[in-house]
């Protein structure tokens, strides 16, 4: 069983089509109060050539699956830009990051003098910053770190500690959540706590033990505090006698020494985590053997004594070790809740292909102990393809001879696994992605049909959706069958979902979390599609998607053994947030969370992505095996009488880039005959494609393939020949389709469907939704007691089946009417399974 396995899902953090706004330079941290939330920062550059940058920060509120761009943080006052990021929390749920601002530069070189140690802190989880507070004024600074002090057993619990080098060890904390930074005792912040350090990195023990390791020429050294911060011990040798790069006698033009086949800049600078207990690993990049290797020391006693050589040892060796010809460096070291140790470093060198070898290229490499930090005999590859650093590079200082990826690339840890947070250039442009690494991992799935075993794209006919059932009691771990809702404004309901355990480790924490699709609004109506995350995650509504989605909560967690199967539920649905069925139609929509599961079924651990542009996040619930949906729609139908049925549901998603949309109807065998209206209107009538206007041509005089971008995502590709004719049908908005209908009839605004399967399509503008009304009267021949299904999908862009709204007819055994059953048009009731795509495979 593998402690871990890579490569796993790499997920594009950042989306910049401008080769201007390169990022690097890196730093991650996990919100202590909840393992979804992480937020990031780096170095975003406005101009490559002459090194001119900010930082950005960047937030995550499920778990890596999507991303917020904050955009640029503001600037200090007087200040041009700000270097070296470094991202904490406190125990409130306050992120901050620690930053380095400075000064107009020339026109060469736009990083002018130092301004000092500011501090931005943002409260609502990464999604917004406050100005910058300036904590110390020095044009000496450098480098600086922070770390947060979240552990509940700690007296200092909710401090938040920088380090930084300013020739000497400097040091500054807060007691209060930011308002205000002091050094050590009562001094200013800024304090001096050892002497000539370089790149201090700071790390807290459960029991609130700090601990800060620095380079010093061939030394490495470390001091602690055991009082919060009010005082520090002296310094002692971590490892001595290392071969840091900058001593290696590389090639270094312009000051920063470039490893063999690169002409990056690189730099040791080491790292400090401390694993359960006072287990402390010390991490850096050394030349010693001739090739840039990670070393690292270690400690069962909070640095009273050192295990091994007094230089260090190498992280990996043997089997896991790093081949012959690739360097490794950057090490950077995060400690999960159970005390795993990992370290995440570049791997740069050849890389064999077709019987030679590529450039030089870097992968990016996680270690993982299980022993606190004595061993690393896991080794897992996190990019799932390599990068190349020479493209999109931005120049060091402006200069021609050397460029930059950052100094450093950001790693955390949560319950969840391990987050690295790395500048890649799969784009064409240096952007940052993340991939999350679980401990022991597993794979837990719920099925969408009856054919699923865990893959992706789920087999068969999705709406069936047989391990998420509804009960009107909660005895669902006993009675496993779906009921129909009882909207009598008294009776609870009762959410169960089953899963199972596909991966070879056991799963920890497995929970069902439920949340209500089109919970009653405005358009409180049964929708064809929804987008995983965004839909599942209430952290991921905006105001609207908020008032039309209820979060009803997750199951009690509980471990499942590889193999094996487990009713989880349930998930309690009060009466009072059920409304009369004339009033909405819900849907179910369902994941099972688990804390070890880093797998949503495809290649590489990864969903299928909704859309093709990897920016527009997202996937839909047949191309993620941890989701489940269930529409609940039903209608009762009397026996040997006809019935008027009209059944309202949206189409589009504010998630969608799709520019056409298209309702395909499968009225099933029981009403194929049945004469059928549908009707297709704008939610908002002032949303409306602009008309066209003067025509447009566009002739290829050479002939050859032409590519229609929008954004970062290809929509068309054309292949002409001289004298071929392009003409777009309405300004301003590129190429555009018309309304069509196959099997439907176009009268007046409504369509008639004429065959058995229908479909109406029309253009749609990014992220519109449409209210859709299908309305025909049952024949009085259905018989008696049974169920027929109609079956209503969503196609973007003619290729991407999104979902579907299942209305199902529940015909009476006898012609006795029940009393709720009488009202004629508003009779949808209660519902079933919306899974589906056009021929019942995915």
């Amino acid at each position: 069983m593998s402690v871990i396995v890579g490569p796993r899902c790499n997920r594009r953090v950042t989306c910049d089509s401008s080769a201007l706004n390169d990022r690097s330079e890196s730093s991650i941290a996990v919100n202590p109060l909840d393992a979804y939330n992480l937020v990031g920062s780096s170095k975003r550059f406005t101009n490559p050539s002459t090194y001119a940058f900010s930082l950005a920060a960047y937030a995550t509120f499920d778990g890596g699956k999507s991303w917020i761009d904050s955009g640029p943080l503001p600037l200090l006052g007087g200040g041009a830009g700000c270097s070296d990021p470094s991202v904490a929390w406190d125990n409130a749920g306050n992120a901050y990051v620690a930053a380095l601002p400075f000064g107009p530069g020339s026109a060469t070189d736009a990083t002018g003098p130092v301004i000092g140690i500011a501090m931005y802190k943002s409260s609502d989880g990464g999604r917004s910053w406050g100005l910058p507070t300036l904590i110390h004024s020095s044009g000496g600074d450098d480098k600086q770190w922070a770390a947060g002090d979240w552990n509940p057993t700690s007296p200092y619990f909710g401090r938040v500690y920088v380090v930084w080098d300013g020739g000497n060890l400097l040091f500054a904390r807060t007691t209060n959540q930011g308002a205000t930074w002091i050094g050590t005792g009562a001094s200013a912040a800024g304090s001096s706590i050892a002497p000539n350090s370089f790149a201090p990195s700071i790390c807290v023990a459960r029991d609130g033990t700090i601990y800060v390791a620095w380079i010093s020429g061939t030394t490495i050294s470390f001091v602690k505090s055991a009082d919060g911060g009010n005082s520090f011990s002296a310094p002692s040798v971590v490892a001595s006698g290392v071969t840091p790069l900058d001593a290696a006698g590389l090639s270094a033009p312009n000051g920063f020494p470039e490893l063999p086949g690169g002409v990056f800049r690189v730099e040791t600078l080491p790292s400090i985590a401390v694993g359960t207990g006072h287990h402390l690993v010390v991490t850096w990049a050394d030349y010693r053997d001739g090739v840039s290797r990670i070393y690292y020391r270690h400690s069962t006693n909070g640095g009273t004594s050192w295990a091994g050589a007094a230089s260090g040892q190498k992280l990996l060796t043997g089997a896991v070790a790093s081949g012959a010809g690739l360097h490794d460096f950057h090490p950077q070291l995060a400690t999960t809740p159970a005390g795993e140790i990992g370290c995440s470093f570049y791997e740069f060198g050849p890389r064999p292909s077709g019987g030679g070898t590529t450039p030089p290229l870097i992968d990016v490499v996680l270690a993982v102990s299980t022993d606190n930090g004595a061993t690393f005999p896991n080794r897992a590859t996190v990019t799932d393809t390599p990068w190349d650093p020479t493209v999109d590079a931005p120049l060091s200082h402006g200069t021609p001879s050397t460029t930059f990826i950052g100094d450093y690339f950001g790693l955390t840890a949560s319950k969840l696994g391990f987050f690295p947070l790395w500048t890649d250039t799969r784009t064409g442009v240096q952007e940052l992605f993340t991939s999350r690494l679980a401990v022991n991992p597993t794979d837990v799935f719920i099925r969408d049909s009856s054919q699923d075993t865990g893959a992706v794209p789920s087999p068969g006919n999705h709406w069936e959706a047989p391990d998420l059932i509804v009960r009107r009691q909660p005895d669902g771990a006993t009675t496993f069958a779906n009921e129909d809702l009882l909207r009598d404004g008294v009776t609870d309901h009762y959410i169960y979902g089953r899963v199972k355990n596909v991966g070879s480790n056991t799963a920890r924490a497995v929970r069902l979390s439920v949340v209500v699709g089109n919970y009653p609004s405005l358009i409180g109506l049964p929708g064809a599609e929804f987008r995983y995350p965004q839909d599942w995650y209430k952290a991921d509504w905006d105001a609207t998607l908020a008032l039309r989605h209820l979060d009803l909560g997750e199951t009690a967690p509980a471990n499942l053994a590889s193999g094996l199967q487990k009713i989880l539920g349930p998930v309690v649905w009060p009466a009072a947030q059920i409304p009369d069925e004339a009033t909405w139609h819900p849907c179910l929509l369902a994941e099972v969370r688990t804390d070890n599961d880093d797998s949503a079924g495809g290649v590489t651990a990864c969903d299928i992505p909704a859309d093709p542009d990897p920016c527009a996040y997202g996937a839909y619930f047949w191309g993620n095996n941890n989701v489940c949906q269930r529409n609940l729609t039903y209608a009762p139908v009397p026996l040997h009488l006809e019935k008027r049925i009209e059944f309202p549901f949206v189409i589009g998603s504010p998630w969608s880039r799709a520019r056409f949309i298209e309702v395909i109807v499968d009225k099933g065998e029981a009403l194929a005959e049945t004469p059928m209206t549908l009707v297709v209107e704008p939610i908002d009538p002032e949303r409306k494609l602009r008309p066209a206007t003067a025509q447009t041509e566009y002739v290829l005089v050479d002939g050859g393939r032409v590519v229609i971008r929008e954004g970062n995502r290809q929509v068309a590709e054309i292949l002409g020949y001289p004298g071929t004719i392009l003409r777009p049908g309405t300004a301003g908005d590129g190429l555009r389709d018309v309304e069509m209908g196959v099997g439907a009839a176009k009268i007046g605004n409504a369509w008639r469907l004429t065959h058995a399967r229908a479909a109406v399509g029309l253009p749609v503008a990014p992220g519109e939704m449409r209210r859709v009304m299908l309305s025909f009267t049952t024949s009085n021949t259905l018989k008696a007691g049974t169920r027929p299904r109609l079956r209503i999908f969503q196609r973007n862009d003619r290729r991407i089946t999104t979902g579907g709204v299942i209305l199902e007819l529940e015909v009476a055994r006898t012609r006795h009417v029940r009393e709720g059953e009488k009202d004629e048009a508003q009779g949808t009731r209660r519902s079933q399974g919306s899974r589906g795509s056009i021929d019942g495979r995915r």
